[in-house]
């Protein structure tokens, strides 16, 4: 009996090498990070109330794999990234009525991003994990935009001056980041593979820029804020079963 289990995890081990050699697969990969933009000039002084919080964005792409040994792969994708700002301004508020503590204004973009990165897997362990390291090149492509937000306090039926007010510009045309993977990941025995991993993005161009109005205490503030694409984020891959052109697995 040992004989044989021995024999099948030898033959599945061989099968699941076959598959990772000179291999082609097609997958999805959806992702989430906070963005970190870093403010830029205007006043240096801010109120306290003030708050310029992390943009919660995402990114779904379509994603190419090429295996070319049990070591070393390489992915190619095409989809949609974004990317934004964010800001709010505390107010007092009643516990019954918790969702008016903050009021805000926010800008979010999008961009076509086609990621390019090599990567190194490890050796499994013998459940079939693995850890991947990798890096490569992000190319992004986005239109130019101009994006207002104005949040106003109402009260007793009168409009009070604006709390915050937001204008954000993006850059049009292509811009570039760099990109490191850490990620782990499992091969199914029916070929197909699930990948999770980290990713520290590293922005090579100034994308967008914010400029942020707020009058407190008689006093008006205003600020400006600059987006390079600078985050760290989380993506989840699913990878289908592999074509392999030049070679049949039996």
């Amino acid at each position: 009996m040992k004989k044989i289990v021995f024999s099948f995890f030898i033959i599945s081990t061989f099968y699941l090498s076959a598959q990772s050699e000179k291999a082609w697969r097609i997958g999805l990969q959806w992702g989430a990070q906070d963005n970190h933009n870093k403010w830029s000039g205007g006043m240096d002084d801010a109120h306290a109330r003030f708050h310029e919080n992390k943009y919660p964005a995402g990114a779904f792409d379509l994603i190419a794999r090429y295996d070319h040994n049990k070591h070393w792969m390489a992915t190619f994708g095409m989809g949609v990234n974004t990317y934004g700002f964010n800001f709010g301004i505390s107010n007092n508020y009643k516990f019954s009525q918790i969702q008016n503590r903050w009021s805000g204004a926010n800008a979010k973009f999008t961009e076509l991003q086609t990621p390019i990165l090599i990567h190194y897997k490890f050796n499994p362990n013998c459940k079939n994990n693995k850890w991947v390291i990798g890096a490569g090149f992000v190319p992004t492509f986005a239109k130019a935009q101009t994006v207002t937000s104005k949040y106003t306090v109402y009260a007793d039926g009168a409009i009070k001056a604006p709390d915050i007010e937001l204008t954000a510009k993006n850059t049009s045309g292509p811009n570039a980041m760099l990109r490191f993977v850490i990620a782990r990941e499992h091969e199914f025995k029916k070929g197909g593979i699930l990948h999770a991993a980290w990713i520290f993005n590293a922005g090579l161009n100034n994308k967008a820029k914010a400029y942020v109005n707020y009058t407190l205490d008689n006093t008006n503030y205003y600020h400006e804020f600059t987006n390079t694409g600078n985050f760290v984020g989380f993506r989840l891959a699913y990878w289908f079963k592999p074509y392999c052109p030049n070679k049949k697995v039996k």
